[in-house]
């Protein structure tokens, strides 16, 4: 009750942000953050439009967390929200138009205002969001979060899936396929969801190691002849992942249109138009899927950490494959291959 209370009290304390004569703003409530003031015309005098961008961005549910926080933040500060992935470019941009927009976030979701673009670039008061949610940022001894609202979607909490139903709408014609996958191929089954990360995320600085194939192979069977599951959701970018299950298992479903790659390739690079949003479509559509499985195997990572903030189950049956992270950019380059083979009393991975 007294946290109740303490929480009315510091709402109400919540100011329009203070402007500075340096176009920057404070806020009372976020004053680690650095939030810019900028006018761009006369309209809409009385309103204040809080412009949530993240460029260049990073992987799909890292932008969609970053962006269901800045909707918190926005709300507290009682402001209008709008989304510009436009005009502030993120890695899914494509060069052309797809429903109808260049503006990313149209692409998957719904808009979250009445407000255009372009009205809002008309107007007398607009907040842009800081790129951190933080003010610590990352510890760079630990590699963990001191602000755990941003880490990941495992540290979301009831106030951001509240955020999350109210302003994030998922287009209509993403929810009817991955209905129809799910409708055709688990009705009736007992399914183990599996989100396998492999090409980048081996070398990448400061993320979790992805799982190996020893690890992975021993852990499926294992969950297989435990819980009996009748089939396997397999989410993977890598095409060796892909093989390597279709090689030791013969129940494996996947959402065949995703765009795969090697090792040697990068999972962005490509001549086609569409490719950058055929990326995010197979991200969110394996995360719809995902949340329907009776099980999750995974390594730490958004995909199937959304699956279960998207699900809001109390309890969703989880095992997870945890190798640490990585360390610097130099260290990174090489260290999986290196813990992958070498034996665990060695450093190397469990």
């Amino acid at each position: 009750m007294l946290d109740y209370f303490r929480q009315k009290i510091i709402d109400k304390q919540t100011r329009p942000l203070k402007i500075k004569t340096n176009n920057k703003f404070a806020s009372n409530r976020f004053s680690h953050l650095n939030f810019m003031y900028k006018t761009y015309g006369k309209k809409n005098p009385n309103l204040f439009f809080y412009i949530i961008r993240r460029t260049p961005g990073g992987g799909f549910f890292s932008n969609l967390n970053f962006v269901i926080h800045n909707l918190l933040i926005c709300e507290k500060l009682k402001m209008i929200p709008i989304i510009d992935m436009e005009n502030y470019k993120t890695i899914y941009n494509c060069k052309k138009k797809i429903n109808k927009s260049f503006n990313a976030w149209d692409y998957f979701f719904y808009k979250i205002s009445k407000y255009s673009l372009k009205e809002v670039y008309q107007s007398k008061n607009i907040i842009i969001c800081d790129n951190r949610t933080s003010l610590n940022g990352t510890s760079s001894q630990s590699h963990s979060t001191k602000f755990k609202f941003f880490n990941s979607f495992n540290f979301l909490t009831k106030k951001h899936y509240r955020i999350f139903k109210k302003y994030v709408r998922i287009k209509k014609s993403l929810l009817i396929e991955a209905d129809k996958f799910v409708k055709k191929n688990f009705k009736g089954k007992k399914v183990l969801g599996i989100h396998y990360r492999g090409t980048d995320m081996k070398k990448a600085p400061y993320h979790p190691y992805p799982p190996t194939d020893k690890q992975m192979l021993k852990i499926t069977k294992n969950l297989l002849e435990k819980y009996k599951f009748d089939k396997i959701y397999l989410c993977t970018e890598d095409i060796n992942n892909l093989e390597f299950y279709k090689k030791n298992f013969n129940k494996i479903l996947t959402f065949s249109n995703n765009p795969r790659v090697g090792d040697k390739k990068d999972l962005f690079d490509s001549d086609d138009d569409m490719h950058r949003y055929k990326i995010g479509k197979g991200n969110i559509i394996d995360m719809l899927i995902l949340s329907k499985t009776d099980h999750l195997l995974y390594s730490f990572s958004n995909i199937p950490e959304a699956a279960i903030f998207y699900s809001n189950k109390k309890k969703f049956p989880t095992t997870i494959i945890d190798n640490g992270l990585s360390r610097g950019l130099f260290l990174s380059q090489f260290s999986f291959n290196l813990k992958k083979n070498l034996p665990s009393f060695l450093g190397g991975f469990k």
